[in-house]
């Protein structure tokens, strides 16, 4: 089967530069026209709000892509040329990531790892997390790329300070989140290369990981991979060092990259709306409400997956048993039915409906650190600039469908005085 044979119910060419550029008027004519629709190798594309706000929460709905008819067209198991699953190849250990994506596994591995993510433990990183913000933004040059200055490296100052990764080897954490990032892109048919890469990550930072936890079972040290290393033989059912190992390379390197892309997109807002820099100076505490809004606005992932247990009837068709279905978190959060002015940035109380954080069983076990990282750096800009403005008006955003951040982002800024 061919590629425009397997896209021919599609009603746009995800691969199109154009809807890179701005897949938001696609949105508009999916919603609208096109609720539910097959979409890229054989997977549904949901839109619409109150569909994506379902689907995410309903336990009909399951993550393991291995229970799919779309894992075996693009793991090449059918007669059909495909490409290989998204660039991992499906064999040996790696197949076993997505296998703990859904109850018992899940919920042993969530129940774990939720312990590292309390807001008590949050909190407590506030002042440090504070502290790496001064020492990026320190000296702040009028001219200079936010992605190399703070999106790239705050992420991983912060996770690898919580999971005692040394300093030395935060820079091929870096490099692995690039890479890795691509398991996020269900639909897309990476080249050769980058399939080999990624593969190459994920078999690397597997490796890096168990031999860390193996380290450290006897330890008595007190960061994450410590605890997690100790606790597993208290889970229910036991874990292994590579389950717990699985699980940090899905939790915490593809979050440093979607991390990275949610720095490059509100400085993006922070540029086309001059008037939030000052506000949030002016007032910190607005913090909160301008993350919401640029989560709403611009997501740093625009697609989420699951894939359904059992039928479900949706607009007239039948997402049947096996079927994968991609949720538009970007498209449903500017959905004219339940958002007003969803074009517009805007501060009053469409915010907090976003579902870019998710819901259900698999909201993300991350959102009150990716918050916390986030108010702190926008507090740090705002500190600092009292405006910042593009270099080039045209972003040049990083390659991928659903993951939608700047590949660099040089800036100019105004300093704030005093």
């Amino acid at each position: 089967m061919s590629t425009s044979d397997r896209n021919a119910e599609f009603p746009f060419d995800p691969t199109d530069p154009a809807f890179r550029a701005d897949p938001y008027p696609v949105y508009r004519e999916l919603r609208e026209n096109h609720p539910a629709v097959r979409g890229p190798l054989g997977a549904w594309a949901v839109s619409r709000y109150e569909d994506c706000d379902l689907l995410l929460r309903d336990r009909r709905m399951g993550k393991d892509l291995g229970n799919s008819e779309y894992f075996a067209r693009a793991a090449g198991d059918t007669e059909a040329e495909e490409a290989p699953f998204l660039g991992l190849g499906i064999d040996g250990w790696d197949a076993q990531l997505f296998k703990l994506l859904d109850p018992p596994d899940h919920t042993r591995l969530r129940a774990l790892v939720s312990q590292a993510f309390t807001p008590a433990v949050i909190d407590g990183l506030k002042d440090s997390t504070a502290a790496i913000v001064d020492e990026l933004l320190g000296e702040l040059p009028d001219r200079f790329d936010v992605m190399q200055r703070l999106g790239a490296p705050l992420p991983i100052r912060v996770l690898g300070d919580m999971l005692s990764i040394p300093r030395e080897d935060h820079e091929i954490f870096v490099q692995w989140s690039t890479e890795i990032a691509h398991i996020l892109e269900l639909g897309a048919e990476p080249s050769e290369d980058v399939a080999i890469r990624c593969q190459k990550a994920v078999a690397e930072c597997t490796a890096y990981f168990v031999e860390l936890l193996e380290k450290r079972a006897s330890s008595d040290g007190d960061d994450l991979l410590s605890q997690l290393a100790r606790a597993r033989d208290l889970a229910e059912g036991g874990l292994t060092l590579h389950q717990i190992a699985a699980v940090c390379v899905l939790l915490v390197v593809p979050g440093l990259d979607t991390f990275s892309n949610l720095i490059g997109n509100a400085a993006v807002l922070f540029a086309r709306h001059p008037e939030v820099l000052p506000q949030l100076a002016a007032e910190p505490e607005s913090a909160d409400a301008v993350l919401d809004e640029i989560l709403r606005l611009e997501p740093p992932t625009h697609a989420s997956w699951r894939v359904a247990l059992e039928p479900v009837e949706m607009h007239g068709q039948t997402i049947e048993p096996g079927d994968v279905v991609l949720l538009l978190i970007a498209a449903a959060n500017r959905d004219e039915r339940v958002f007003d002015s969803p074009e517009t940035f805007s501060l009053g109380g469409n915010s907090r409906k976003h579902l870019s954080f998710g819901r259900g069983i698999h909201y993300c076990a991350g959102d009150l650190l990716s918050r916390l990282m986030a108010k702190e750096a926008f507090k740090g800009l705002a500190q600092r600039v009292a405006r910042l403005s593009l270099v080039d008006e045209q972003v040049d955003y990083k390659p991928g469908i659903w993951l939608r951040g700047p590949s660099r982002l040089p800036v100019v800024v105004e300093h704030r005085a005093g």
